[in-house]
């Protein structure tokens, strides 16, 4: 059974090689490394780079790498954001559990804080509203939980699943293509599961023991949640839940000086979302929202 690993790469090279490192000191390692570089410049020995040539996002990089990696004839596809650090037996314990779940899609592992305090243990998603909420919450056990959705920053996929389904929507760019895709592998009769034995470190922004959201993706989470819901017919159940939570948002950007531009990004995620309008910032927001 072959493992391809894909992952995105934006930002400092650093974090990308302990991505990388991590992943190449497992008890098991992956049969192949993808990086697609969506900054260009990004070079590692022993990894296989794919270059864009533009800013594809999280949802087109892992796309890109998912394509080549089913064309490769890969059985598992490891999908990964450049700022996640797994533990050695990380991918031993996911493919372990999906050998024995074969209706299991998507398998993901535990995820904690830099700190070790959880952050992700599963996660629940309102198919009306939209509203994601993680399961943070130790589970009982080490046995496997079918979940709501998987997050994508280390989501194990089954490759039998992205050749009958699909691979991840790159026009969604970054943000809610993983609750999208969850949300098909559920309506299709798949499984999400969480497999507490497995475990990664997320280096999420935080300020003051609180998730920090930059403007841009307030823009693009507000923006994404919305138009899912206008493809299912739900943009007016979706609505309010969106404004409110982008409104947070904008409380905790005014407290940290950042008020302004996370209030125009709620703005345009709003007024695009409603449009249906994906891929990346609008022209007239990427200089000012990145």
């Amino acid at each position: 059974m072959t493992v391809w690993a894909v992952v995105a790469h934006w930002g400092a090279p650093v974090a990308t090689e302990a991505t990388v490192a991590s992943l190449r000191h497992g008890t098991v390692v992956p049969d192949e490394v993808i990086v697609v570089d969506n900054q260009g410049g990004y070079a590692s020995e022993g990894v296989r780079v794919i270059v864009p040539g533009q800013n594809v996002g999280f949802a087109g990089a892992i796309r890109l790498g998912g394509e080549a990696a089913l064309q490769g004839g890969a059985h598992w596809l490891w999908f990964l954001n450049n700022d996640v650090v797994v533990a050695e037996d990380c991918l031993a314990r996911l493919v372990e559990a999906g050998s024995h779940r074969p209706h299991a899609a998507l398998l993901t592992p535990l995820i904690e804080y830099g700190d070790g305090t959880l952050w992700y243990a599963g996660g629940t998603v309102d198919a009306r509203t939209l509203r994601v909420a993680h399961i943070t919450a130790p589970p009982a056990s080490d046995e496997p939980i079918v979940t709501g959705y998987a997050t994508g920053c280390a989501v194990l996929a089954r490759a039998d699943y992205a050749r009958s389904c699909g691979l991840p929507e790159a026009e969604l760019f970054m943000y809610y293509e993983d609750v999208e895709w969850s949300l098909r592998a559920v309506a299709r009769g798949w499984e999400v599961v969480v497999v507490p034995a497995a475990r990664a470190r997320h280096d999420v922004p935080r300020r003051r023991g609180r998730r920090v959201y930059s403007p841009a993706a307030v823009y693009y989470v507000t923006r994404n949640r919305l138009a899912l819901a206008r493809r299912r017919r739900t943009s007016a159940l979706a609505l309010w839940p969106a404004l409110e939570w982008g409104v947070r948002q904008w409380v905790k950007g005014a407290l940290w000086h950042d008020g302004g531009r996370t209030r125009r990004a709620l703005y345009a995620g709003l007024r695009d979302g409603l449009r249906g309008r994906g891929g990346p910032l609008p022209p007239e927001l990427s200089g000012s929202l990145q």
